[in-house]
C-alpha cells in the first residue's frame, strides 16, 4: 500500500449517497458479465498477511530471511476462520495478499525459495490453498492481490526488464491454475517502473486465457484521486476491469466511463479500507484501534453505492487470529444491515445516523484556499482519507449538527502531532463559551502508516447542542484533521 503520509494533500471527497442499489444503464458502455458479478458481490474482506506480519512493519525490502515468517502449527485452521468470519459478516469475497512488495509468496512457488515451503520454515502451510479451499466451502469468491513490485526477486533488477515479466507470468500461472476460480486479480506497486515496462496487455491476456471472468486492475488505475476523476479520463494502467486508488472512497455520482486509445470502457470503483483507525494494513500488536460500527456503516453506505464495491481489511496477527473486537464489529455491522451469514443485500439502505451525519463545517482558513481537496467539510465526512487542512498555524472550525445532539466524548484523527493544544466552545447567549481546554498534547510516537495521530478526550460534563467550535491554539504550523467523531 502506498505511503500517503508523504503526500498529505492527496485527498479525495467523501459524500453521502442515496441507497446502494445499482442504477440501470441506458447509454454508453455497460458492465460486462464479470463486472456485474463483481458489482453484485459488493462487499469483501482484504487479508494482509505474510512476511510483514512477523516483521511488524507495513513494507519490507525482501532482505529478511524466509525463517522470519513463522506461522503457528494450526495456521490452516486459522485461515479457515478468516473466511468463516467474512461469511458471518455478510461479505461475499476475500482478497488475499499472495505476494507483497517484499516478494515473499504465500504458496509453494516453483520459481523461488522465498516462500512458505522454504526449508527454514517449520510450518509449511500453503496459505493460498487454505484460504481458497475455505472460500469454496463457504461460498465466498476467492481473489488475490499480487505485487508487481518485487524487492527480493533477482530478475526484477536485471537490465532486461522482461526477465521479471516472465517470472511474474510463471507465478500467475500457478495462482490461476492451481486454486480453482479466481474472481479478482489486484495488482499493486506499478509506480516502481515505467508503464510500458509492465507489459500489462500481455499479462492481462495471459491471465484471461486461464480465468476469463477474473476481474483485473492495477492500483492508481486512472492516475487521479476519486475527487479529480472525470468522465472520459484516460486509463493509465490499461487494461483494467475496475478502478483502484487505496484507501479512498468514491465521490457522489462517481463517473464510470473512461477511455483508452479512443475507446470507452465502463469501470466500477473498489474501495479498500482498513478496520484499523490509524490505517494499518498489516497487524501490529501496538495498534489496537478498531473502527466502530457507526463509522463502518457510513463507509459501507458510501463505498457500495452507485455500482461500487468495498474491501474491508481485517488482518490476522502472528498467531493467525484476527482482532476479536474487529470481528465483533463487522458481525454487528452485518446484523445492522441485515446481511449476516450471506443474507441478501437490501435494495436500499437506511441512511446512517451518527452524530455527525449531515453536519456542516466551516473554518477560518483552508490550505492554499483549495476547497476541492482541503475544505473543513472533510473533517466530518465518512472518509478518513480526506482532511481539513488549515491555511494558518492557528485556526478554528465550526461544526453545525443537523439538530441538537447530546455527547460528552471527542475522538479526533489528525495528522500526527500537527495539533498540540486546542479548545472546544459552544454558542451561548450569542457568544462562544469554552467547555473544554486541553493542556499541551504530548508528542505521539504511534506508528501510523497513513500518518494519522489520535486525539481523544472527554468533556467535563455532557453537552447538548447543535453547534460547536474547535479552536487550534498551538500546532506544528500545518494543522490538519481527518475525522471528528462524537460520542
Amino acid at each position: 500500500m502506498r505511503d500517503l503520509s508523504k503526500t498529505l494533500c492527496l485527498l479525495s471527497i467523501g459524500a453521502w449517497l442515496c441507497g446502494c442499489s445499482s442504477t440501470p444503464k441506458t447509454e454508453g458502455p455497460q458492465p460486462t458479465a464479470g463486472q456485474q458479478a463483481m458489482i453484485d458481490r459488493k462487499y469483501g474482506m482484504f487479508l494482509h498477511f505474510g512476511m510483514n506480519t512477523y516483521l511488524n512493519v507495513e513494507w519490507s525490502d525482501g532482505s529478511a530471511p524466509a525463517s522470519t515468517y513463522a506461522p503457528p502449527a494450526d495456521i490452516a485452521e486459522r485461515a479457515a476462520e478468516w473466511v468463516e468470519n467474512a461469511k458471518r459478516a455478510g461479505m461475499r469475497s476475500i482478497v488475499l495478499t499472495t505476494k507483497h512488495h517484499d516478494g515473499f509468496c504465500l504458496w509453494d512457488s516453483e520459481y523461488t525459495d522465498f516462500d512458505i515451503a522454504n526449508p527454514d520454515i517449520e510450518n509449511k502451510v500453503d496459505i493460498v490453498r487454505a484460504v481458497s479451499d475455505a472460500c469454496r466451502k463457504e461460498g465466498i469468491a476467492f481473489s488475490v492481490y499480487y505485487s508487481l513490485w518485487d524487492r527480493h526477486e533477482p530478475t526484477y533488477r536485471e537490465e532486461d526488464k522482461y526477465a521479471y515479466i516472465q517470472y511474474m507470468k510463471n507465478q500467475l500461472q500457478e495462482l490461476m491454475t492451481q486454486y480453482g476460480t479466481v474472481h479478482e486479480l489486484w495488482f499493486d506497486g506499478a509506480w516502481d517502473r515505467k508503464n510500458e515496462d509492465w507489459h500489462l496487455q500481455e499479462v492481462y491476456d495471459f491471465v484471461k486465457a486461464m480465468q476469463p471472468e477474473c476481474q483485473i486492475s492495477t492500483n492508481w488505475t486512472i492516475g487521479k484521486r476519486p475527487v479529480d476523476m472525470q468522465e472520459g479520463d484516460s486509463i493509465i494502467y490499461f487494461p483494467s476491469d475496475f478502478r483502484l486508488w487505496d484507501p479512498f472512497l468514491p465521490v457522489k455520482n462517481d463517473p464510470k466511463v473512461y477511455r483508452h486509445s479512443g475507446k470507452e470502457y465502463y469501470l466500477p470503483f473498489e474501495s479498500t479500507q482498513t478496520i484499523s483507525v490509524i490505517g494499518s494494513w498489516f497487524n501490529h500488536p501496538e495498534d489496537t484501534t478498531v473502527r466502530d460500527v457507526d463509522e463502518l456503516e457510513e463507509i459501507f453506505y458510501v463505498a457500495t453505492s452507485n455500482d461500487n464495491c468495498l474491501l474491508l481489511n481485517v488482518p490476522p496477527a502472528t498467531d493467525g487470529r484476527q482482532n476479536p473486537q474487529a470481528v465483533e464489529n463487522i458481525v454487528e455491522l452485518a446484523r445492522r444491515l441485515g446481511i449476516e451469514g450471506g443474507k441478501a443485500f437490501p435494495k436500499e439502505l437506511d441512511k446512517p445516523r451518527s452524530i455527525t451525519t449531515d453536519a456542516v463545517a466551516t473554518s477560518s482558513s483552508i490550505y492554499r484556499n483549495d476547497t476541492l481537496h482541503c475544505s473543513a467539510g472533510y473533517a466530518v465526512d465518512s472518509d478518513v482519507s480526506t482532511a481539513w487542512m488549515a491555511g494558518d498555524s492557528l485556526a478554528w472550525m465550526t461544526v453545525a449538527l443537523d439538530g441538537e445532539r447530546t455527547f460528552d466524548k471527542f475522538f479526533i484523527i489528525a495528522v500526527a502531532n500537527s495539533i498540540r493544544r486546542l479548545d472546544i466552545e459552544v454558542l451561548r447567549d450569542n457568544s462562544w463559551t469554552p467547555v473544554y481546554q486541553s493542556e499541551v498534547l504530548p508528542v505521539s510516537n504511534q506508528n501510523s502508516f497513513m500518518g494519522y495521530g489520535i486525539i481523544e478526550f472527554a468533556l467535563p460534563e455532557t453537552l447538548t447542542t447543535d453547534k460547536f467550535r474547535l479552536n487550534i491554539r498551538q500546532s506544528n504550523g500545518k494543522p490538519s484533521i481527518y475525522s471528528i467523531r462524537l460520542k
